[in-house]
């Protein structure tokens, strides 16, 4: 996977929807019987279309929308790609994985890019956990951890306030996490800092559990002092002996 294909463009994102939609409707048989829907995914993949058509013409300024209608529309595009991405995992397209985290990530990015508010923020963040996961080059992790910023600004006060926290799963924890792995991962220690500043301020409950975690794989890695000096400061503010 590289992160040269992560595209902040309706067209590459609808090129990318387009190529999965294709692979579901390769196994169609499989996906009815799954929707328990006579249309089958034939519904869905004409949904798609339609959004993406509408969504060209936001990206253009061809069509205003006022706020409750560009929330409305970004939240009705993510539904569609989770049901897209519900199909490819009951019928197993495997191949389609990677496909479908760009897919993910990239439109999140492009939804905070519109000025809407994002309420579903699942496929996204665990989008971006496959990217950055397979991801290895230092600015392309930089590059990943500022989108992934974009994605967390315009999440909901409701997700912001994260005040269910039984679910170590949640996608505000995951993309959080998966932002300061990129951080530490792309050895800048002033994005480093930045990241970990609102880490802080986001999981204050994480910080002593992943810092520890930060500094025991560099202990085992070649990483420049910088970064190290970066991690030894932010876990005396954060020690691992600290209240949860």
């Amino acid at each position: 996977m590289s992160t040269n294909l992560l595209v902040i463009e309706n067209d590459a994102i609808s090129a990318l929807a387009l190529e999965v939609t294709q692979a579901v409707l390769a196994k169609s048989d499989e996906a009815q019987e799954v929707m328990e829907d006579p249309s089958g995914p034939l519904a869905l993949a004409r949904a798609l279309s339609d959004f993406f058509e509408i969504a060209g013409a936001v990206e253009s300024g061809a069509v205003a929308l006022d706020q409750e209608q560009l929330d409305e529309l970004c939240a009705y595009g993510l539904d569609l790609l989770d049901r897209l991405a519900f199909l490819v995992r009951k019928v197993e397209i495997m191949d389609k994985r990677d496909t479908v985290a760009r897919m993910f990530a990239s439109m999140g990015v492009w939804v905070a890019r519109r000025g809407a508010t994002i309420e579903n923020l699942e496929g996204t963040a665990d989008g971006f956990g496959l990217i950055v996961n397979a991801t290895r080059a230092p600015d392309h992790l930089g590059a990943l951890c500022e989108l992934m910023e974009e994605v967390i600004e315009a999440a909901s006060v409701r997700l912001q306030l994260d005040e269910d926290r039984a679910d170590a799963w949640r996608p505000w924890r995951v993309i959080n996490l998966n932002a300061g792995i990129a951080a530490t991962r792309s050895l800048d220690p002033k994005l480093m800092e930045r990241t970990f500043e609102r880490m802080g301020r986001r999981l204050p409950y994480d910080m002593p559990g992943f810092l520890a975690d930060g500094m025991r794989q560099a202990a085992f890695q070649n990483v420049p002092d910088a970064v190290k000096d970066v991690m030894h400061a932010y876990m005396e503010r954060w020690p691992a002996s600290a209240p949860h």
